[in-house]
């Protein structure tokens, strides 16, 4: 999460670029940012800069665009978006060009790279993805595996994840990449914001939907056995001594390494795996917010529903409410 006052974004200005594929995730920032100011009385800025990789970029729609920062300006970022291209003019891209070493230093130092469709060729071309887990677009899958083919693309996946790099392979799914970053930069209640923001209804859990690479993403074997333990037993109530049992760890132990590296106890973990369960049930099925409860494995709905709104943000059938008017509108079918 992060731990200053400013949010640096660096979208890159590439020739042939989709605008639309930068104006979705761009905007759920703004959201994410005005949010989470409001809530924490902090003075988090937002710094978004166009950085131009070349002297001219004209993208597609016929809208001009002013030339941003210069690349070799840029030095520090908190995280780059690479956009979808149009007949990708990327292939024709050397990986000694700027903009390739650019992006291989601005990864080395610790920022987070996500690339829309075609945009992965970018990220291939700098060496990035090499031995790694990608997507592209469905239209480019074989040209990509012709250009790549060290590069583990998953053709049956929307979203990637590996390590700090993501791929999107559609604009689509790039917010649905949006709301999982909002998440890990800030929290999940201001993610949960976002999303009812941004149409609830056409949301699956990043979760459910990503090839992730070595999830989860830390280093610590303990907690990860500890996560794996609550992700197969999450309808479970919480028992410290068996989690503690199967980490190798004490209870205090857990509890300090376990928040360090999720941001949560391992409670709180527990009851927010949960509410995902919840979640897709109040959306997908006719069950009473009761027996969602129930299988969820809270003691009442009255529980649930105090764990759902604080991590939610609403209650369970305010959700079910917003999300059913929209699944099962009248117009639904053309949406």
């Amino acid at each position: 999460m992060l731990n200053r006052s400013d949010f640096h974004v660096s979208v890159l200005q590439l020739d042939q670029m989709l605008l639309s594929s930068l104006a979705m995730p761009l905007e759920m920032l703004h959201a994410a940012v005005s949010y989470h100011r409001s809530r924490t009385r902090t003075r988090l800025n937002l710094n978004v800069e166009a950085v131009a990789t070349s002297d001219c970029c004209q993208p597609i729609g016929g809208l001009k665009v002013e030339a941003g920062t210069p690349l070799e300006s840029v030095l520090e970022t908190d995280l780059v978006i690479v956009p979808a291209m149009w007949r990708n003019p990327l292939r024709k891209l050397d990986s000694s060009d700027p903009v390739c070493e650019w992006l291989r230093q601005r990864y080395a130092e610790g920022a987070a790279v996500m690339s829309i469709g075609t945009g992965a060729w970018l990220l291939a071309k700098a060496g990035l993805l090499n031995g790694q887990a990608a997507t592209t677009h469905w239209h480019a899958l074989d040209a990509f595996t012709h250009d790549f083919p060290d590069v583990r693309l998953q053709r049956d996946h929307l979203l990637t994840q590996a390590g700090r790099i993501y791929c999107a392979a559609s604009i689509n799914s790039g917010a649905d990449l949006m709301i999982h970053l909002i998440g890990t930069f800030f929290n999940n209640e201001t993610a949960a914001y976002v999303e009812r923001q941004f149409s609830p209804e056409a949301r699956m859990s990043f979760d459910k939907r990503v090839f992730t690479e070595g999830a989860p993403q830390h280093a610590d074997e303990a907690i990860a056995l500890a996560q794996s333990w609550l992700h197969q037993h999450w309808q479970d109530a919480l028992s410290m001594d068996r989690i503690s049992q199967i980490a190798g760890l004490s209870p205090r132990q857990l509890s300090r390494r376990f928040k360090k590296v999720t941001g949560e106890s391992p409670g709180q973990y527990l009851l927010h795996l949960k509410c995902r369960f919840g979640k897709e049930w109040l959306k997908n099925s006719d069950l009473s917010v009761a027996e969602v409860a129930q299988l969820c494995g809270f003691s009442d709905a009255s529980h649930f529903g105090r764990v759902f709104r604080r991590w939610q943000g609403v209650a369970p059938s305010d959700y079910r409410r917003a999300v059913r008017a929209k699944l099962f509108s009248v117009n639904s079918q053309f949406q």
